[in-house]
């Protein structure tokens, strides 16, 4: 049943078809929430399934109001048969809830030799506008589909309506966050790594921040590639209606429709159409047409029994399908992993530009996008671009503080300034090749963040400087009261002892802010010390020589008679 030639992962016994069919069940990624229905919650299982996939992942994602026949889709797509594959109902009640996986990949082989099999992933959504679900709801379905798709597969019934259209206005939200960004040079993190201008990201540089340039016009390809799908495909189911092709009613319907009294409904459809001619790359329609007329019955007939042009053109669009489905782009550097272990590695292996996602960077991305979405009342494209950016900002942050904590506390002022103007011209540019679209989370609030750490360093580092060097400064005081009372005053050892234990001590150990502050303290009280050391030694030197004059005078007077000794020690009182 594979017209393509797919490789499957695995396979099993023929199934009630007679094609081969892959080994897989489905399992859910995300279910409603039960605290509150509007929002999403992950699911551990289908994840897990996710991480499991080796390789470049391509996902195939079929969106589309509920009751349209979109598991039954995937079910024929996979060549797997009802009661095997995605749960297919035939009441008025949804029967798909949330967004589901296929566990096991379609292997499909890559077209250059040497390269790894792309491995599609086929995911089944929650239609839109079933009984009982917001309009919140919906749109968090909706976004997740377009963020997670490769190709983008919009099952539609019978034509495409108006309502159809707006519902995809998500990904033109999208793509205006990214519009407006300039590329970061190629070469601006390796001149910052090697110690560049930090002129480049002085706030009146033109090369300082690019969130204030507002030119719509100018999408940043690379990445939007990476949050939209690679392909959207039209699929009409039960196209019965005659005259224009497929192609050419969605192409009709993509056009702007006339506006002559400017209503503010019909001109934001315009815009949306406008961007959707513009957005996909690769846009394509498809139709089939109903495969039988008892439809409540379609799980239980073989392929012989359906219309032979329902198989036919069935069989087309598996091959369509999988020549569509491209290995999504890298957002390894935004998720913090390796694309082919998951574990954490720089940004400049991480964001090669030929990089693919793998099943585990897939499932990075799923629980980024869910935690994103979930934000709010109603998901908005800036809550998904905006998580992102958060994350790389604090990576970037993260980086920073390692960049300030290599500087041992306390250090001069100069050399933590200068490895924060360091570190900061590398985050800045780092950030700006890791960060997608505009948003709120721009550089000016990095450069903030950056600037506001490293006013808490200074201030860490003052005071470890006031305390390392009030230590030195009470043991030089110490020091010096203790040489004051020596019992043989030698001023020559005086001053030896304060340049040794004081001046050279001071000078090796007292560093940072608090140095001016502490010298200025230990000079006076060495002046200070020294001239009542000064004062002391001159006192006890008076002294000494006023008992040996009165000495000389009564022995050279009374018991030895030496008139000129005695004259000599009148001379010295």
């Amino acid at each position: 049943a594979d017209a393509a030639g797919a490789v499957h992962a695995g396979t099993a016994a023929a199934g009630a078809s007679g094609g081969s069919r892959v080994r897989g069940r489905p399992v859910p990624i995300v279910l409603p929430s039960a605290t509150d229905p509007t929002k999403l919650t992950l699911q551990k299982q289908g994840l897990d399934a996710l991480r499991a996939v080796r390789g470049p992942v391509a996902p195939v994602v079929v969106i589309g109001p509920y009751r349209s026949g979109k598991s039954f889709l995937l079910n024929q797509l996979l060549g797997v048969p009802c009661d095997e594959g995605f749960g297919v109902g035939h009441t008025r009640q949804t029967e798909t809830k949330g967004v589901w996986v296929w566990s096991e990949p379609t292997l499909v082989p890559s077209s250059e030799t040497g390269t790894q099999p792309t491995s599609v992933v086929y995911v089944d959504t929650e239609g839109f506008e079933a009984t009982g679900m917001s309009d919140a709801y919906d749109d968090r379905i909706f976004a997740l589909s377009s963020i997670v798709a490769s190709v983008l597969v919009y099952n539609l019934p019978e034509t495409v309506k108006e309502g159809d259209i707006e519902k995809l206005s998500f990904a033109l939200e999208l793509a205006r966050e990214f519009s407006g960004r300039t590329k970061v040079r190629a070469n601006e993190i390796e001149i910052a790594q090697k110690g560049g201008d930090a002129s480049l990201f002085a706030e009146d540089s033109p090369n300082a921040y690019d969130d204030d340039d507002d030119d719509l016009g100018l999408w940043d390809a690379s990445q939007l590639r990476a949050f939209l799908p690679d392909s959207l495909l039209w699929l009409i189911q039960r196209d019965f209606l005659e005259g224009s092709t497929v192609t050419e009613m969605v192409d009709q319907a993509l056009r702007s429709v006339a506006n002559p009294t400017a209503d503010a409904h019909v001109a934001e459809l315009n815009r949306i159409r406008e961007s959707l001619r513009a957005l996909a790359e690769k846009r394509d329609a498809f139709g089939l047409t109903q495969p039988h007329l008892e439809r409540t019955r379609l799980c239980e007939l073989r392929d012989d029994q359906l219309e032979p042009g329902y198989v036919r053109q069935r069989e087309e669009l598996k091959a369509h399908v999988r020549k569509s489905a491209v290995a999504k782009s890298s957002l390894g550097a935004a998720l913090g992993m390796d694309e082919t272990s998951g574990m954490s590695q720089s940004t400049k292996e991480t964001n090669a530009p030929n990089a693919k996602m793998t099943g585990v960077s897939l499932a990075a991305l799923i629980e980024r996008s869910v935690a994103a979405l979930n934000e709010g009342d109603f998901p908005t494209a800036g809550s998904v671009v905006d998580a992102f950016n958060r994350d790389a900002m604090e990576k970037r942050v993260e980086a920073h503080v390692r960049a300030l904590d290599a500087v041992a506390l306390p250090a001069e002022a100069a050399a933590l300034s200068n490895a924060h103007s360091r570190s900061k011209i590398t985050q800045l540019a780092a950030f700006r090749s890791e960060r997608f679209g505009r948003g709120a989370v721009t550089a000016k609030a990095l450069a903030s963040k950056l600037d506001a750490l490293f006013e808490q360093r200074s201030e860490r580092n003052a005071f470890a400087s006031g305390k390392a060097c009030d230590v030195l400064a009470s043991r030089c005081e110490e020091t010096l009261v203790k040489m004051s009372r020596m019992r043989l005053p030698s001023l020559r050892k005086f001053d030896a002892t304060a340049s040794r234990e004081c001046a050279r001590a001071f000078a090796d150990g007292c560093v940072g802010p608090s140095k001016d502050t502490a010298q200025a303290r230990v000079t006076r009280a060495v002046e200070r010390e020294r001239a009542a050391f000064s004062q002391t030694y001159n006192a006890r030197l008076l002294n000494g020589l006023l008992l040996i004059a009165v000495g000389g005078v009564v022995t050279f007077r009374f018991l030895w008679v030496v008139p000129l000794a005695e004259l000599a020690s009148w001379a010295l009182f």
